[in-house]
C-alpha cells in the first residue's frame, strides 16, 4: 500500500494516511485501503487495537480531495443519482470493527478528515491541531460525518459548525466531545502509546462485546436496550475472560486474557 501505510506496532495496528503533500486528503484509494486494513485486523487474533493517524505534522486529513474528482480518484461522486458513496463504504467496516479504533489526530481535521476522527472510539490531538466543516464554504454540508458528529456534539455546537464552516481549537474539540485529549505536541506519542498501553492491559472480550452491544442499542427503545444488555452481560459473564478477570481480582494479582 502506497497511500496508506501499515506498520504493525506490539498489538497495535498503525494505519497513516501516507499524502502529506496533499495533506492527507482523502480519495477513492484512501478508503478502499483503510476498509480493506480494517477487515484484515478484525480477523487477526494477534492484534488488539487500531491507530488511525496522518503523515506529517501539517494535517491529520483535509478532507475530500477536491481537485482529483470522482473520475480520477477523489472521495466524492458528483452524479445525484449514484447512491454509491466511499466513505459510507468506509464506514461500513468501522462498523464492523470491534477493535477499538484510535485517532492520533497529528493536525488539522476538516470535513471528511473529521468523519474519520469521529468514527473512532479515542481521540487524541496535537493542541496546535484545527478542527472544522467546512463543506458550506464551498456549497456542500457535512451530510455523510453528520450522522456521528450528531452522536458525539452538543446540537447548538454541531449546527454552528455545520452552518458557519468555521475552525474549532483542540481545546475546544475536547469540550465539544470531539476528542478525548488535547496534548502538546511534543507529548502526543507518549500520551497514544500510554492509551494503547491501558487498552492491552484490558480483557479483549469484555472490549470487543462491549463495543458491539454499544452500536447494537444506540437505535433502540430503552426497554429493548435494556433486555439486550440484560442478555449481553449474562452472554459476557460466562467468557473466559470474565472468569479470569474475577479469579485475578479475589486472588490480587494481574490477569491473564484469553480473549475467550
Amino acid at each position: 500500500m502506497t497511500d496508506v501505510v501499515g506498520e504493525r506496532r506490539g498489538a497495535a495496528l498503525w494505519l497513516t494516511i501516507n499524502r502529506p503533500e496533499q495533506r492527507n486528503a482523502l480519495t477513492v484509494n484512501v478508503l478502499g485501503q483503510l476498509g480493506a486494513a480494517l477487515r484484515a485486523a478484525s480477523a487477526d487474533a494477534g492484534l488488539r487495537a487500531i491507530v488511525l493517524t496522518g503523515a506529517g505534522e501539517k494535517a491529520f486529513c483535509s478532507g475530500g480531495d477536491l481537485k482529483s474528482g470522482a473520475a480520477k480518484g477523489g472521495a466524492f461522486n458528483a452524479e445525484a443519482a449514484s447512491l454509491e458513496n466511499p466513505l459510507l463504504r468506509f464506514y461500513e467496516e468501522v462498523e464492523r470493527c470491534d477493535l477499538p479504533l484510535v485517532a492520533r489526530v497529528n493536525g488539522h481535521a476538516m470535513g471528511g478528515g473529521l468523519g474519520l476522527l469521529a468514527c473512532c472510539d479515542l481521540a487524541v490531538a496535537a493542541d496546535d491541531a484545527l478542527l472544522a466543516t467546512p463543506e458550506v464554504k464551498v456549497g456542500l454540508f457535512p451530510m455523510v460525518i453528520g450522522t456521528y458528529l450528531l452522536r458525539l456534539v452538543p446540537r447548538r455546537k454541531l449546527m454552528a459548525m455545520c452552518l458557519l464552516g468555521d475552525t474549532i481549537s483542540a481545546r475546544d474539540a475536547v469540550e465539544y466531545g470531539l476528542l478525548n485529549m488535547a496534548v502538546p505536541r511534543a507529548a502526543l506519542d507518549d500520551c497514544v502509546g500510554r492509551l494503547i498501553d491501558t487498552l492491552c492491559a484490558r480483557s479483549p472480550t469484555a472490549q470487543r462485546m462491549g463495543k458491539h452491544a454499544l452500536r447494537a442499542v444506540e437505535d433502540m427503545t430503552l426497554q429493548q436496550s435494556h433486555e439486550y444488555m440484560r442478555l449481553m452481560i449474562a452472554r459476557l459473564s460466562l467468557t473466559e475472560d470474565a472468569r479470569e478477570g474475577m479469579a485475578a481480582f479475589a486472588e490480587k494479582r494481574t490477569p491473564q486474557w484469553t480473549g475467550r
